[in-house]
């Protein structure tokens, strides 16, 4: 098996995915993240929702002499209460390396602009973690990325048409984010400012309580989806350039292991609605 899922209180399933079906399903962005963690300009790289990140760190350490290149402190900011085991085998394996986890983190009160000085990161990643917060709280959190000038932005996001996010969603909303997704690729994209970001950019799906616990989900969960477009959009207008994407789908057999259930007739409808889609900017 290529993927599993992997349990963490609060934090969903956890999708574990091998190297090589990760660049199957999204060639173009990560590979320019680990660029930007190895080569880029800075003292320090931040990951956010960093969950088990092997996608962002260890992935892109795999077979390379890491002597060559002069290396970022790593932060890794989550949910977990714990660092997952491969993480710490990693520290291990890399004692020069300075990667730190900070466990328990609530994403929604962490400020960048307290934690580091302008242009002192590389890369700040946001990996798949916007759905968690609170409308307000996703451009609070895209304000303060911007307000710390990072050389990259890598962002993943999870989709209104994911197999589990689709059962609470209209079909309105998800051709909304069908037709978000084509124009944010588009290259026609204009710049918007933050204000239109807080009052266009974001679906919030209404989901129960009860949905959210048996999905592995608080009851906090946000259900907070950005608009492609809109997002690419705001950060065109602070002086960033989308360089690569990828939008991407699971397939059944990766899905394998899925406590997800289907819950409404929503379940037939835009069945290939992607499932998740990664942005990579630059300054």
């Amino acid at each position: 098996m290529a993927v599993r899922f992997l349990e963490n209180k609060g934090s969903g399933n956890i999708l574990e995915i091998s190297k090589a079906r990760l660049l199957e399903l999204t060639p173009n962005v990560y590979p320019l993240t680990w660029e930007a963690i190895l080569s880029g300009k800075g003292d320090s790289v931040a990951i956010l929702g960093a969950g088990f990140a092997e996608r962002e760190v260890f992935f892109g350490f795999e077979g390379v002499d890491l002597t060559r290149y002069q290396l970022p402190t790593i932060d890794c900011y989550d949910i977990a209460t714990n660092p997952p085991e491969k993480f710490l085998a990693l520290r291990s394996q890399y004692p020069n390396l300075q990667l730190n986890y900070f466990c328990d983190r609530n994403l929604a009160e962490l400020e960048l602009t307290k934690l580091y000085a302008p242009n002192s990161l590389r890369l700040v990643s946001v990996h798949g973690v916007l759905d968690y917060l609170q409308p307000h709280t996703v451009t609070r959190t895209l304000l303060d990325i911007v307000k710390v000038q990072p050389e990259a932005i890598s962002i993943r996001l999870f989709l209104i048409g994911n197999p589990w996010s689709r059962n609470f969603a209209s079909i309105e909303q998800l051709a909304m984010e069908l037709n978000s997704i084509e124009m944010a690729i588009s290259g026609l994209v204009k710049s918007i400012d933050f204000d239109i970001l807080c009052r266009t950019g974001i679906v919030q799906l209404n989901i129960s309580d009860k949905d959210k616990i048996e999905h592995n989900l608080l009851p906090s969960y946000g259900a907070s989806h950005i608009m492609p477009d809109k997002l690419v959009g705001y950060l065109i207008s602070q002086g960033y350039q989308l360089v690569a994407a990828d939008v991407y789908s699971l397939s059944n057999q990766d899905l394998q292991g899925d406590g997800s259930k289907n819950h409404s007739s929503n379940k037939n409808v835009f069945l290939d609605n992607p499932h998740g889609m990664l942005l990579f900017f630059k300054r």
